[in-house]
């Protein structure tokens, strides 16, 4: 059994509502229809819990193997649950040992879970967290949450800088500098503007509504989903075999 369409979906930071809303914009069928996620579940509105439980369900409900992919926020809480999982419920503690999480969205992951019995934390752990893939690579595409060390290269930033697949943003700002230059009608090499060895590299993490893009833009052979579903609610779901994408209403 085939599927006839990937829908690659952007950072959707514990908005459930955003995630189902876009599903039913992009007019998901479990049964033609696989995803990739591009990382960033939790962390921001109120509902990671709920989110990384629908993901679950989507994958059982799904022929189809489902791709999701590790953002750094997941990192964050995998450090929580795999270092301090007995502390997790002394919110005192947590709360001081991971102020850098807190401060970035981790309070309402926490909340969110605080509420749930250990056993289904654990759940959700192995279900879920632990079978995150750091990038996803098939027909020259990568899919990869932030990109990589731009001046490395992909092979180079996976073997010597790994961590640069969850946090680097020097992929996506070489390509804005790369895009402004050909919206002012210098002439830039095709070259250049093709980044690395891949048709296509799909990424999250650097949210575009910081250059004031509140949809995603393909730019040379790179397309960020993330449009600031953290502070905004708006999330994108891209169509990788027609390239176009919907948002959620």
């Amino acid at each position: 059994m085939e599927y006839k369409r990937t829908l690659v979906i952007g950072d959707i930071h514990g908005s459930i509502d955003a995630l189902e809303s876009a599903l039913k914009a992009a007019h998901y069928s479990p049964s033609e229809d696989r995803i990739i996620c591009l990382g960033d579940y939790i962390d921001g509105w109120k509902y990671s819990y709920e989110v990384v439980d629908k993901l679950i369900a989507l994958q059982a409900a799904s022929p189809f193997e489902n791709i999701y992919l590790k953002g750094n926020h997941e990192e964050w809480f995998l450090e929580v649950l795999n270092q301090n999982f007995e502390q997790f419920r002394v919110d005192r503690f947590i709360t001081t040992k991971y102020r850098d999480w807190m401060l970035s969205g981790g309070l309402s992951t926490y909340l969110s879970y605080a509420q749930r019995s250990d056993a289904e934390i654990l759940r959700h752990k192995t279900a879920f967290f632990d079978k995150l893939k750091l990038y996803h690579i098939e027909n020259q595409k990568l899919f990869v949450h932030a990109g990589f060390d731009y001046q490395m290269g992909f092979e180079a930033s996976l073997q010597f800088y790994p961590e640069s697949l969850l946090w680097d943003r020097t992929l996506f700002r070489k390509v804005v500098q790369l895009w402004n230059l050909e919206q002012e009608g210098a002439w830039v090499d095709k070259k250049v503007t093709k980044i690395d060895q891949f048709e296509k590299i799909y990424i999250g993490h650097t949210p575009t509504i910081k250059y004031n893009w509140s949809i995603p833009q393909k730019m040379g052979n790179v397309i960020n989903l993330d449009q600031g579903c953290k502070t905004t609610g708006v999330l994108s779901i891209w169509i990788e075999e027609q390239d176009v994408f919907f948002q959620n209403k």
